[in-house]
C-alpha cells in the first residue's frame, strides 16, 4: 500500500491533490504544531485581476504551541461571508462556478470552532467531486507513541502497514526523511515530482501557477483531473 502524509491545508494547491491522487491512503497530519507566521494551513492563494491574493481563515491563539487539530477559528461568520462574496466576485464568470461554489458554500455552513472541520471536509468533498477514491485517515488517531519528526512519519506508516511512501520534495519535507531508516524499515521511499501544467485561467492572459485548487476547478470543473 502506498501512503502520503501532509498537514490538512486550507483549499490547497493542485500539487497537494496530485499527491492524494497518487496514493492509496492519505494521512492528515493533524497532531503536529500549527506553524506560526505564514502558513498554508489557514490561507491559500487565489487570482484577482491577474494577480495573486491571499484568502485567509482567521484563527485564534496562532502564536501559541498548539496542534493543528486544536486550532480554533474566529467565532463570527463575517469571514465566511467575506470569502464567499470574494469568490463570487472573482470567479462568477468562470465556466464551472455554480457547481464548484456549492461545494465551498456547503462546507462553510458548518458551525464548528475548529479549523480542521473546514479544511478536511473541503479536501474530501473536492476529491469526491473529482472522483478521487483515495482513503483518508487522521494521524491523531493512528500515532499512539509520542514521537516527532521522521520517527513519527515512520511510526504512522508502520501503523497502517504501508510499504511505500510518497514524500514532498521540498526542504521542509526532506529534513525529516532519513533514507537509511526507510531502507531498514522495508518501506520504499518515493519523492513527489509534480510540475504544474498550465490551464486556461479566467481574467489573465499570463498563466499564474501554484494557486488554490479552486482556481483550477472554477475554470475546468471535473476535467481538472487532466491537470492533477
Amino acid at each position: 500500500m502506498k501512503a502520503a502524509i501532509h498537514q490538512p491545508n486550507f483549499l490547497p494547491w493542485v500539487g497537494f491533490f496530485n499527491k492524494i491522487k497518487s496514493v492509496d491512503l492519505f494521512i492528515f497530519f493533524d497532531d503536529v504544531q500549527f506553524e506560526r507566521g505564514k502558513t498554508y494551513t489557514s490561507r491559500t492563494k487565489i487570482l484577482t485581476q491577474g494577480n495573486e491574493t491571499w484568502l485567509t481563515i482567521p484563527v485564534i491563539n496562532k502564536s501559541a504551541l498548539i496542534q493543528i487539530k486544536d486550532i480554533e477559528v474566529v467565532q463570527d461568520t463575517n469571514w465566511k461571508s467575506k470569502h464567499l462574496k470574494t469568490l463570487a466576485l472573482i470567479y462568477k464568470k468562470t465556466p464551472y462556478f455554480d457547481e464548484v461554489f456549492q461545494i465551498i458554500d456547503r462546507i462553510y455552513r458548518v458551525n464548528s470552532r475548529y479549523l480542521i472541520d473546514y479544511n478536511i471536509p473541503l479536501i474530501k468533498n473536492i476529491c469526491e467531486y473529482l472522483k478521487v477514491g483515495t482513503e483518508f485517515k487522521l494521524s491523531s488517531e493512528l500515532s499512539g507513541a509520542d514521537v516527532k519528526g521522521g520517527d513519527k512519519i515512520l511510526n504512522l506508516l508502520m501503523s497502517v502497514k504501508a510499504n511505500e511512501y510518497l514524500s514532498g520534495n521540498g526542504s521542509g519535507s526532506q529534513r525529516y526523511i532519513n533514507d537509511r531508516e526507510f531502507e531498514l524499515s522495508g518501506i520504499i521511499l518515493n519523492w513527489q515530482n509534480f510540475v504544474q501544467k498550465p490551464y486556461k485561467q479566467y481574467g489573465t492572459n499570463v498563466f499564474i501557477s501554484n494557486l488554490s485548487i479552486i482556481d483550477l476547478l472554477f475554470n475546468m470543473g471535473k476535467e481538472s483531473c487532466q491537470i492533477i
